[in-house]
Order: structure tokens, then C-alpha cells, then sequence
């Protein structure tokens, strides 16, 4: 062993405490950076090698009514591998009292022999009985009901229908049911019948053969298909093309977890800072030591390798003690991820390229934290550090901000020497108060994000002033629907609104966003929203121009989003949109502004001429807006309707769409609810060490208060004091920068994850809150320091060197 190697030894040997509380400081930071990644490149390889396994489609082509001709037509190109027909509807479904819940059943013709989007069984019968229902292994909770029970089941066109929930299945390519609010189920075409509609399938899943996830293959042969489908007679409704290859939440999930992977390396950056504090505190201790190190002809360099070694040594110590817990922390995280969105994990192994960044992030942090210090101890001349006599060179008084600290009166002596020790250092002050101030900043920041994102939501469902609204699934007479609604007790008023697709014309995509491709075939589409101009149902926050105004004959007014994708719909200009067979000349009057919202056009009810008298979605406003109310308006109402020879698809109230956004919110509240906590643990390490350091640096004057007559208890106020002083200046700076920090994390993220700002709100509750945890942590944090200090001797004190 080497005698550099020995001295850097010693060194930690002498310094243990601190040593460790360091290495626990980095070790922190490392492990979270290490579970962040691992669960990366885990969640990300595990969730697209489920979708894949299911034989995702490249296209679904929505048409008609398919026969086995057409499929075998189909099947005949060779650019195609695979085409199966399945058929989705909408329904209501309910297990036991509880109410009605919105369903969505697919209809499978050959559950033996799926090929495409194929499903795993998990319990129960497979495959599906005539009368039997199977239900998405995430939905069982949302229907409220088991493998074995009874359900009943409607449709629109169909009868109430008692069927048997007969086992349950996987489908890894649909929503999360929690998310979402709604029911998936699955039954056979004998089924439908039974359920009362025509036992037809209309849905074409088809995966190209060759190269299947090159999106311009996909869609030229998609093009090919439908070309075919149309020359034999066929109507094709819609062309459907899904990202090759990509879960639908793959984008979204890696974006969250690269999120927290930043947050990961920034905590291990706030960790070199108690490198930079130990060595320092090591190196003024050792002057003499370097002094005469350079005497004996040790060069400048040299010097610097072994207090280099040292923070290499520091990295690699933590390192070794962070990977497991990050692993650990990797496995708690993919499983709490894969739960949420509801896919398996077969392999929890972690790529060799995690582990060789994790190590190298390790080892290069400390010694990049380390460097300047390093440099700047060793440059002190031998004449210098041979003569030092371990004084300290920063006297007390020389600045104007200690004349300030030093008119401070008060009969609390204690206290006075606290407030004055803690400028003593100033720059080991700082960088404590860096790493305390981070952390009160993530604790704030994380409570102004979720009351933000609670705020956003707020005036998003305050802006609907309805309180239920129902759809059906093609075109009713609205003096039929308003015969039932005058039938049903506990409805105010309402509203009959008609909901469609649009799509920019095509002469005109060249204007589009260059993420949307230019393609016929899986066009992208948005929502156009037809309502009366003096709707009382929705109140629109106006960002430009104007809103709908009576007389309007070819206005619309876009959302901030449908404005994002397509550049050219500005206020004043004209737009072709087509509605179905339809290109008509429209003209930007306003932009709204929705946040969380999808792409969506508002335009007056009147001028969809070809559907008027006919709606396809209520907007009602109810006499009392709780739970129990609207499902009993709910049941009245559809009771009424079928009796008036109709039936809605689905009934959804305000508080169950609010639900669905609210749990697609829980996973940010989390993460950063864990980052503060972890990030506010590096700044009690930090402070633990600065104390620990600035109790070693003083043992000469606490033996000096000790023999002037100072109690150990008195020493140990002294300590803790000036501990609760920098927690309290942590606070002040945190509390100063809470509310522009808060605002620019809380656009970050949600930009990122959902293309969109917030309506931001400071919660003042955090401010009170982290300065109470400021104090109580600062004074738990200095009670090791405190404690030893208040048992040294006088004689130890005095005679340290």
C-alpha cells in the first residue's frame, strides 16, 4: 500500500463521522439518479415488449359491415400478414345496486385463433360463452364486481340484458379502466345478438407484413387496403394508425421518468456540496501537513492527487452503498408504475449501461465537487502553512454585515454567539444554506404544483356549468328527447348539443405542425363541438378575438390546443374543414383557452344544417349535483327515453370526469412529494456535517466558554442555536424563491406530459409548514454535533491541536 494511500486512510479514519454522514449524503443522491434510470430502462423495454407481444395493429379501418370474402381479398396482398374484424360499442353496465357505470364492449368473432391485438386471459373461463361477459382485469374495480357475478348489461339499441361476468382478461393496449372511469368488457358476436343489436363486426385490424414499424410502410399499405375495401363496395368511416411498434403511454411514461431522473442528478449534484465541505475542513485542518509535503519536494499535483483521492474514494464508497438500495427503490417504483397503468413485468434486469453510468456519475460527481477546493488549499507557499498555528484567518468584525450581526442585542447570550458563529464561515454557510434552501424549495414547489394543478382542474369544470351530459351514438330527434327530459324529475335545464369529427382539408395540410404527418390515409382529426351561440352550459375563457355570437354563419373558435397543431388558425383567417363528405370555408373568430383538453372546434348549432332538429349529446343542469341525485336522474331519464324509443350510449356526471383527471395527476404528486423528501434529507446530512466541521474547528473556544464557567448544556444550546439560525435563513431564502421556482417546475412538467400550462396558485400552507419542519430538522440535525461538543473536556479542548 502506498504511503498516498495511507495518509487518505487516516484521513476518513480520523474524520469517520463525517466521513459517513457524506458518503450517506451521496449514496442518497446516487440511488435516487440509479432507481430513476433502472426504472427507465425497465419500464420502457417492459411495457413496449408487452404491447409487442399482443401483435399490436397498424391500422384499424372502420367500415361497414365485413363479410369472410373481404377478409380473404384482404389476406390475398401480400403486404398484409394478418386482418381480423371485431366490433366496439358503447354501453352501461351494473353489478348489483350499485349504479349504472359507462362500458365499452368489444366483440371478438374467434377468440381461439386472435392474432391481432391478441388478449391474456388471467381468470376464469376462456373463451367467452353466449351470455357470458369477460372484463379487463383494471376494470373489475371501476364495475365494482367479481369473476361469477351477475351483471346487467344495455346498449342503445338493445334491452337490458343480464349476463355473467366469467372471467377476467389483459388487455395491455387499452387506457387504464381507473383512469378513464369506464368499464371494458368482452363478449362474442352470439352475445351481441342476444344484447339486441345486429350481430355484425365493423372494425378491420390489420398488421402489415415486411417492415412494420416504418409509419410511411404502414400507411401505403393501409392506403392499400382501403382502396380495396372501397372498390368492392364498401364504405370506409375512418383509418386509425397508432405510433408502429409504441404503447400508446410509452412517450408519456418516458418523459415522466426522465422527469425524475433530472430531479435524481440534481440531488446528487446538492451532494457534492458536503464533498466540498469536508475537504475543505480537511485541508485547512492539514496546512502544516501540506506544507511540509511540498518542503520535502512534493509537487503542487501530487499534493492534489491525494486529496483527489479522497473524493474518488468518497464517490466510490457511496456508490457501492447506493446501487442496491437503488435497485431496490427501481423495483418498488416499476411496480408501482406497472400497477398504475396496468401492464406485467417479466424482467426486472437492468441494462449494463445503467450500471456503468450510475458508477461513473458516482465517482465523477464528488471529484468534480472537489476539484476547486482542492486546488485552492494546495496553492498555500511552504513559508505559509509551515508557520500556521490552526488560527483562524477570518476575523469576526472585518466585514460591514458583522458590525450588523454585532449590534444585535438581547439578554440571550447564547443565542448572540449562535447568530454570530453562523457568518463566521461564510462560504460553507452558503453552500449548507444551498442544500437546505433545495429542499424547502421541493417541499414548497411540490405543494404549489398540486395546488396549481387542483386550480387548473377547478376552472376547467367550472367553466362547465352543466352538471350531467349523455351521448348517444348516432343522431336522435331532439322533441323526442324532449319529451323524456320533461318527464324527469330533478333536471333544471338543458341543452342540445351535436358532436362531431373534423379534419383540416387537405389542400390545405401543408400549413400543419410538422408532427402531424401529411398522409390521406389515418388523417388526424379533432372534435368539432356544435352548441347554441348563447349557450348557458359553458362559459369560455376567450384568449383571443371573440366567443360565438348569435348570427353567426360560418365562425368557429378553436381551443388553445387545435391552435398549437395547426399554426395557421389564427384569428381572421378561413379554414377548410371537412365534416365527413363535406369541405366547408370556415373563419378563426376567437381562441379559448382548455387546459388538459384535447384538440376541439366550437361552432353555432344552427349552422350544421344537415343535422337540424337532431342531437347527439345532452348537456343537463340538475336540481342537486351529489352522487346518489344524478344516478337517479340518471336511471329516470333513461327509463324515459326508452319509452320514447331511444337509448343514450353513456351518461357521465361532472364528478366522474373529474375523477379520471385526477388520478392521471396522482403519479406528479408523488414524485415530487418523494423528491422534496429526499432532497431535504441531503440538507440535514449537510448541516449535520457543516456543525460536526465547525464544532472541530472550534474546540479550542468552546474549552475556553467551558472554563470561564459555561454549562455543557450551555454549549449544546450554543450549537443547536446556531443550527436552528441557518435553518431559519434557509427558510427565508426558500420562501423567496418558492413562488417563481414553483411556477417554473409546475410549467416544465405539465408542458411536457401534457403540452399545456396551469392556472398557478402559491398554498401559503407550505410556507408555515417548512418552517416549522425547518426548525425542529435544523435542531435534530445538530444534536450529534451539540451532544459531543457539550461532553468535551476542558483539557481535551484546550490541549487539541
Amino acid at each position: 500500500m502506498t504511503t498516498p494511500t495511507i495518509k487518505i486512510l487516516r484521513d476518513f479514519w480520523q474524520e469517520r463521522a463525517r466521513t459517513l454522514l457524506v458518503v450517506i449524503a451521496i449514496a442518497l443522491g446516487i440511488a435516487a439518479f440509479s432507481a430513476m434510470m433502472s426504472s427507465y430502462a425497465i419500464l420502457t423495454r417492459e411495457l413496449d415488449h408487452g404491447y409487442l407481444a399482443t401483435n399490436p395493429a397498424s391500422a384499424v379501418i372502420r367500415m361497414d359491415a365485413i363479410d369472410d370474402d373481404l377478409i380473404k381479398t384482404i389476406l390475398a396482398d401480400p403486404s398484409v400478414s394478418a386482418a381480423e374484424p371485431r366490433r366496439s360499442i358503447s354501453g352501461q353496465i351494473k353489478a348489483g345496486p350499485f349504479q349504472w357505470r359507462n362500458l365499452v364492449l368489444f366483440v371478438v368473432k374467434d377468440y381461439a385463433n386472435i392474432q391481432v391485438n391478441k388478449l391474456t386471459p388471467e381468470t376464469g373461463a376462456w373463451p367467452p360463452a353466449t351470455g357470458e361477459i369477460l372484463i379487463e382485469r383494471d376494470a373489475f374495480q371501476v364495475a365494482h364486481a367479481a369473476v361469477g357475478d351477475r351483471v346487467i348489461v344495455k346498449t342503445q339499441n338493445g334491452t337490458e340484458q343480464t349476463l355473467v361476468i366469467s372471467g377476467g382478461v389483459h388487455d395491455v393496449g387499452q387506457a387504464q379502466a381507473r383512469m378513464e372511469n369506464i368499464v371494458y368488457g368482452y363478449i362474442n358476436v352470439d352475445t351481441l345478438a342476444k344484447l339486441g343489436e345486429q350481430p355484425y363486426l365493423n372494425e378491420l385490424n390489420i398488421l402489415v407484413a415486411g417492415d412494420k414499424f416504418n409509419e410511411a410502410h404502414v400507411r401505403a399499405v393501409a392506403g392499400k387496403v382501403q382502396t380495396l375495401i372501397q372498390a368492392r363496395g364498401h364504405e370506409v368511416k375512418r383509418v386509425d394508425i397508432p405510433t408502429p411498434g409504441k404503447h400508446p403511454h410509452s412517450e408519456l411514461m418516458g418523459i415522466l421518468l426522465l422527469s425524475m431522473s433530472a430531479f435524481g442528478l440534481f440531488i446528487l449534484l446538492l451532494s457534492g456540496i458536503l464533498v466540498v465541505n469536508l475537504l475543505t475542513a480537511i485541508m485547512a485542518s492539514q496546512v502544516r501537513q501540506i506544507g511540509i509535503m511540498k518542503a520535502v519536494g512534493a509537487s503542487r499535483w501530487q499534493v492534489c492527487k491525494i486529496y483527489l483521492g479522497e473524493a474518488a474514494l468518497l464517490g466510490v464508497a457511496a456508490t457501492v452503498l447506493a446501487i442496491p438500495f437503488g435497485m431496490i427503490g427501481s423495483r418498488i417504483l416499476c411496480r408501482y408504475l406497472s400497477y398504475f397503468l396496468n401492464f406485467d413485468i417479466n424482467s426486472f434486469a437492468v441494462p449494463v449501461w445503467v450500471y456503468l453510468l450510475v458508477v461513473l456519475v458516482g465517482i465523477i460527481t464528488p471529484l468534480l465537487a472537489a476539484a476547486y477546493p482542492v486546488w485552492k488549499g494546495t496553492r498555500v507557499p511552504v513559508r505559509v502553512a509551515i508557520s500556521d498555528y490552526n488560527v483562524s484567518t477570518n476575523a469576526f468584525g472585518a466585514k460591514s454585515i458583522d458590525g450588523l450581526i454585532a449590534r444585535v442585542g438581547g439578554n440571550s447570550r447564547p443565542f448572540l454567539i449562535s447568530l454570530r458563529n453562523s457568518f463566521r464561515k461564510r462560504t460553507r454557510l452558503v453552500l449548507t444554506l444551498l442544500t437546505l434552501s433545495a429542499g424547502g424549495l421541493s417541499f414548497m414547489s411540490a405543494l404549489n404544483v398540486r395546488a396549481s394543478l387542483i386550480n387548473t382542474l377547478d376552472h376547467l369544470f367550472g367553466a362547465r356549468q352543466f352538471d350531467l351530459s349523455v351521448t348517444f351514438s348516432s343522431p336522435q330527434p331532439i322533441a323526442k328527447i324532449d319529451r323524456a327530459i320533461q318527464k324527469t324529475p330533478g333536471i333544471t335545464s338543458y341543452e342540445a348539443w351535436f358532436v362531431t369529427e373534423g379534419a383540416i382539408d387537405q389542400s390545405q395540410t401543408q400549413s400543419r405542425s410538422t408532427d402531424v404527418h401529411n398522409n390521406d390515409v389515418g388523417e388526424d382529426t379533432f372534435t368539432i363541438i356544435a352548441f347554441p351561440a348563447d349557450t348557458k352550459m359553458l362559459r369560455s375563457e376567450i384568449t383571443a378575438g371573440r366567443g360565438l355570437q348569435a348570427g353567426d354563419t360560418d365562425a368557429m373558435v378553436v381551443n388553445d390546443a387545435l391552435a398549437r397543431r395547426y399554426p395557421t388558425m389564427k384569428v381572421g383567417n378561413s379554414i377548410n374543414v371537412r365534416v365527413g363528405p363535406t369541405s366547408t370555408a370556415w373563419k378563426i373568430v376567437g381562441i379559448t383557452r382548455e387546459a388538459f383538453s384535447p384538440a376541439i372546434a366550437y361552432v353555432p348549432l344552427n349552422i350544421l344544417q344537415e343535422y337540424s332538429g337532431l342531437t347527439n349529446s345532452l348537456r343537463l343542469i340538475l336540481d342537486r349535483s351529489d352522487g346518489d341525485s344524478i344516478a337517479a336522474v340518471k336511471m329516470a331519464l333513461d327509463k324515459n327515453l326508452e319509452q320514447e324509443g331511444t337509448r343514450a350510449r353513456g351518461a357521465s356526471g361532472k364528478a366522474d370526469n373529474r375523477y379520471a383527471f385526477d388520478q392521471h395527476m396522482v403519479m406528479i404528486y408523488v414524485f415530487l412529494i418523494i423528491t422534496s423528501v429526499i432532497v431535504a434529507g441531503v440538507g440535514g446530512l449537510g448541516l449535520m456535517t457543516t456543525m460536526s466541521v465547525n464544532v472541530l474547528e472550534r474546540r479550542r473556544e468552546l474549552g475556553v466558554l467551558r472554563a470561564i464557567g459555561a454549562t455543557p448544556k450551555m454549549i449544546g444550546l450554543i450549537i443547536v442555536g446556531e443550527g436552528v439560525v441557518i435553518g431559519l435563513l434557509s427558510w427565508v431564502i426558500a420562501a423567496a424563491l418558492a413562488w417563481p421556482v414553483s411556477r417554473a417546475v409546475g410549467d416544465w412538467i405539465v408542458g411536457m406530459l401534457f403540452r399545456g400550462g396551469m392556472d398557478f396558485v402559491f398554498d401559503v400552507r407550505g410556507l408555515f409548514i417548512w418552517l416549522l419542519v425547518s426548525i425542529v430538522f435544523c435542531a435534530i440535525a445538530t444534536l450529534l454535533p451539540a451532544w459531543r461538543a457539550s461532553r468535551m473536556t476542558v483539557r481535551e479542548s484546550l490541549a487539541y491541536e
